[in-house]
């Protein structure tokens, strides 16, 4: 190209713009607000982990939000007690905790830290977001949701059951409500109705859904499951770089006044505050309850999330065609 041409260009350039590609997002994100009258209801259903089935399907590890005092912005940081390891936010933590000084132990919720969990879960039926249902997506959940499934694997009473078998695992009511201006899951559970994955497929721009059952094709199934499920190792303790000891260390001295405070952490992540908002004119969690989940699909709460009915009958044993075809209204039944 000749440097006329290129000035030419210059002077003219002609700019085309191109369409932005959506990320899509790998993780399943409900909370009260995204839902009607401030309640978000669903119906989800565990999924094993491909590369560790029994000791990766949930991914635990402690972490602490560390605010910092100079922007009052902040971030979220894995400690390294989730491994065993020295922890200098527990050793704040504690040495404020413990201090004389009543400021002092209030400054010690700085360095808190809280249970975190991930899984991966398959969406059944969301009415909030349809365009998930279906997909295996990445769930970040608390101490709440794994309490519930800590019940179902080790029951007090009543027979073990396990929510992570993808034939026989029990589809899961989410019910989000707002109180105290936070996030309640107490009225989410377990239910009855037995849920297995469900493969899917595109067929004239609907989304199929096809159950398996115990005579589905492992090798299909377990290659479809790898080719659409997010990395879960993703949500796993991961070490400090350079980067977060030196995060550490000037929330520290901007918490303490002990050393020098560094300047360049003023474009930290906001704290998401999203799921926090007062409720406004919508109901609490004191105004309902799973068993309100009806069949109709009506315009009332709860309307439209009836659990599937589906027909686990007839397949040859060499490709997975168990189950009822259809779409995924037709597979959860409702009208």
């Amino acid at each position: 190209m000749s440097e006329q041409e290129n000035y030419s260009a210059f002077f003219n350039p002609n700019v085309e713009v191109t369409e932005q590609k959506s990320s899509q997002s790998t993780e399943y994100s409900p909370k009260a607000s995204k839902g009607k009258n401030n309640v978000y209801q669903s119906i989800i259903r565990f999924i094993p982990w491909y590369k560790n089935p029994t000791h990766g399907s949930i991914q635990e590890k402690w972490v602490s939000y560390l605010t910092d005092p100079v922007t009052n912005r902040g971030r979220y940081v894995d400690c390294p007690s989730s491994v065993g390891q020295k922890s200098i936010l527990q050793d704040m933590y504690w040495k404020l905790k413990k201090s004389e000084s009543v400021q002092e132990q209030k400054l010690a919720d700085t360095f808190s830290r809280r249970h975190s969990y991930a899984s991966l879960i398959q969406v059944i039926k969301d009415e909030n977001a349809p365009e998930l249902e279906g997909k295996i997506l990445v769930y970040r959940y608390g101490v709440k949701i794994w309490e519930k499934i800590n019940q179902e694997l080790k029951p007090i009473v009543g027979e073990k059951h396990d929510p992570f078998h993808i034939t026989d695992g029990k589809a899961f009511a989410l019910v989000i409500t707002i109180q105290n201006k936070f996030n309640n899951y107490d009225q989410s559970r377990f239910v009855d109705k037995r849920i297995p994955l469900c493969l899917t497929s595109e067929v004239d721009g609907k989304t199929v859904l096809t159950p398996i059952n115990a005579q589905s094709n492992q090798q299909e199934v377990f290659d479809w499951v790898k080719e659409n499920s997010p990395d879960l190792g993703e949500y796993a303790f991961k070490e400090w770089d350079q980067e977060t000891h030196d995060y550490v260390n000037h929330v520290i001295a901007a918490v303490t006044g002990q050393g020098s405070v560094s300047q360049k952490y003023d474009n930290v992540v906001n704290r998401d505050q999203s799921g926090t908002s007062a409720p406004g004119a919508g109901i609490t969690s004191q105004e309902i309850s799973v068993e309100n989940i009806d069949l109709g699909g009506s315009d009332d709460l709860g309307g439209g999330l009836e659990l599937p009915d589906l027909d686990l009958g007839g397949d040859d044993g060499d490709s997975i065609t168990g189950g009822i075809p259809g779409d995924l209204s037709d597979i959860i039944g409702t009208t």
